[in-house]
């Protein structure tokens, strides 16, 4: 029996399916970036998105209260120890605006607001 926890994002799309996040490919589009071409193939939005790492579920506002999406990784490197850490957010486009919230492996969470211009590589908002 596989007790590993599921980590990554979920998406509920708009014909009741779900969309998970897979390990990646070399050499292939991310899960986000195959989901996105997806949706626009086949003319389907996504209802909900979360992420979830380590037991903790990050949600991003339902499909009525926003206009997109946003799901991405970012690795940051301390200047004095020269640790590194990556972290995952999820978030909800809301005009110009990208309303994120992250999580990293010790399961430290902070918010974040980006213009749309500086994260729509990310979102569902970009071009295929």
């Amino acid at each position: 029996m596989d007790n590993t926890i599921f980590q990554g994002w979920t998406a509920t799309l708009s014909n009741g399916e779900n969309a998970w996040e897979q390990s990646p490919v070399a050499d292939e589009k991310t899960s986000w970036q195959k989901l996105i071409d997806r949706l626009n193939k086949n003319n389907l939005k996504i209802t909900s998105l979360r992420v979830q790492r380590n037991g903790i579920t990050l949600h991003a506002l339902s499909a009525k209260q926003c206009d997109g999406y946003f799901q991405g990784y970012e690795k940051h490197s301390m200047m004095i120890s020269g640790k590194e850490f990556i972290q995952q957010g999820c978030g909800s486009v809301v005009g110009d605006k990208v309303f994120i919230q992250w999580i990293d492996d010790n399961n430290n969470i902070h918010a974040e607001v980006r213009s749309l211009s500086e994260a729509k590589f990310a979102t569902t908002l970009r071009d295929s």
